[in-house]
């Protein structure tokens, strides 16, 4: 038992006792191990293959979604580039059959007879056998050149 006195004027000393039960107790030992329950290696393997058997299902049915989805898309281009090449088609049709009707002879005589014109009483035709460009040796044309040679041209 220690004594603490505390001193004070004009009364008599106090002891405090130190107290008998202390605040904290010790408990000898440490904290609880953890119960760890082990897993068979026959299961653990089992579910690893479990999981990769998942993954491959699943990049298997990505890939099919996607060429499933790439195969329609190709179909609707398709469909769209031959309904395009058809009616490519119908409109050739009808440009050649406008052709030939617009470049009929007797229709072209007959046109001409609405508005006015005639066949000529005479035709001319002329030479142009005799050339009268000239081009330098780069194949650019030469006016002087061309000059002269329409002026010899006329005199001969």
């Amino acid at each position: 038992m220690s004594a603490y006195t505390e001193y004070n004027f004009g009364t008599t000393a106090r002891r405090y006792e130190q107290q008998q039960e202390p605040l904290f107790q010790v408990v000898p030992g440490g904290a609880r191990e953890p119960e760890v329950q082990s897993v068979s290696s026959t299961v653990a393997k089992a579910v690893k293959i479990l999981a990769v058997v998942v993954i491959v299902f699943a990049v298997l049915g990505a890939v099919r979604i996607t060429l499933g989805s790439a195969t329609i898309a190709a179909a609707l281009e398709y469909r769209d580039i031959s309904g395009a090449i058809k009616d490519a088609r119908i409109e050739g049709s009808t440009l050649e059959v406008e052709k030939s009707t617009l470049s009929n002879p007797g229709r072209i005589k007959a046109e001409a007879a609405n508005i006015g014109m005639a066949t000529p009483a005479t035709t001319a035709f002329i030479d142009l056998s005799g050339d009268i460009v000239v081009t330098d040796e780069a194949g650019n044309l030469l006016l002087s050149g061309s000059a002269a040679a329409a002026a010899e041209a006329e005199q001969g």
